[in-house]
């Protein structure tokens, strides 16, 4: 017999997704950033549209809104 270990209601568990994006402004500069967010377990809010509009709201705060987004991906940050 082996023992389940469980999470109480009260716990909040998380998840970390690691990101990368290359943009290219409007003057042919281009720029690559990742990082990692973390996003509550059951967060109806999250997709994957939303973390790219959330990466893409950073780098047009930095260098304008008329970007190209040359790649982007999202994968969970685990081995």
């Amino acid at each position: 017999m082996t023992a389940q270990q469980t999470t109480p209601a009260s716990e909040k568990t998380t998840t970390e997704y690691h990101w990368i994006m290359t943009v290219q402004t409007p003057d042919g500069r281009m720029t690559t950033r990742d990082a990692v967010i973390t996003v509550p377990d059951g967060s109806n809010g999250f997709t994957r549209a939303s973390a790219f509009d959330y990466v893409l709201k950073q780098f047009e705060a930095d260098h304008g809104s008329r970007l190209a987004v040359l790649f982007f991906d999202l994968q969970p940050n685990q081995f």
